[in-house]
């Protein structure tokens, strides 16, 4: 599983808690409609990981076919068929990434990146000209900060890029633009900007995969000639 894929499922994930959060919030007239919202907002989200990974974005369909199917009218039962899901998206993590990846700091970058680009898309929807603001889009542009913010932290932990001390500062002046100022979107646009020329520059590019490539191959390759021998 790419780095890019991983993302989009830390994406997935982060709005189907805010949905669910504004749902044991905010109690919608109809459940047939709240899971025809859940349905419209990742549903291109979902085209996304299938252009990326079709073997996990089958599972995920399955998954969230699952999760909407099961979905009960009682808070407890909500929260519990919730933790299914997320923990079916899990087990497709698990499959499909290695561990060591997970430790790589232009892992994170992806995903950091990722996740602000879609912020910047959420926010817009959720902050109105003229201050309104719309419960159910903010709700998911926090949900989406929280994970941005916990993928930069990620970054700061492995101590290896530079610059991830102005990262966290950056990381906590959006923090605080969005979550307690609710600034307009064309000024959380400009603090986003910081973060995303971090992560862009420890993105892993095409070549620099390419590379890796080889080099796994060559590892391998004496081993595997030497067992060819022995037969």
């Amino acid at each position: 599983m790419k780095a890019d894929t991983y993302a989009k499922l830390i994406i997935l994930e982060a709005l189907i808690d805010a949905e669910i959060g504004h749902f044991l919030e905010h109690r919608p007239a109809s459940a047939d409609r709240f899971r025809e919202g859940i349905v419209s907002r990742v549903s291109d989200l979902v085209d996304q990981i299938d252009a990326l990974d079709a073997v996990a974005a089958a599972r995920v369909y399955d998954a969230i076919v699952d999760f909407l199917a099961e979905l009960p009218e009682d808070d407890d039962g909500v929260v519990e068929a919730t933790l299914r899901f997320k923990r079916a998206v899990d087990r497709i993590v698990e499959r499909g990434m290695e561990a060591r990846d997970l430790d790589q700091p232009s892992t994170w970058a992806v995903v950091l990146d990722e996740l602000l680009e879609e912020l910047a898309d959420e926010y817009h929807d959720a902050v109105k000209a003229g201050g309104e603001v719309r419960p159910r889009e903010y709700l998911r542009a926090q949900f989406l900060l929280d994970r941005a913010r916990e993928a930069a932290q990620r970054i700061v932990w492995t101590g290896q890029p530079k610059g991830t001390a102005e990262l966290r500062d950056e990381m906590d002046r959006l923090y605080f633009a969005v979550r307690s100022r609710r600034l307009r979107p064309t000024e959380v646009d400009l603090l986003i900007r910081g973060p995303q020329r971090f992560a862009a520059r420890y993105r892993p590019s095409t070549l620099s995969r390419m590379g890796s490539f080889v080099i796994g191959q060559l590892l391998r390759g004496p081993r595997s000639r030497g067992e060819g021998r022995k037969g």
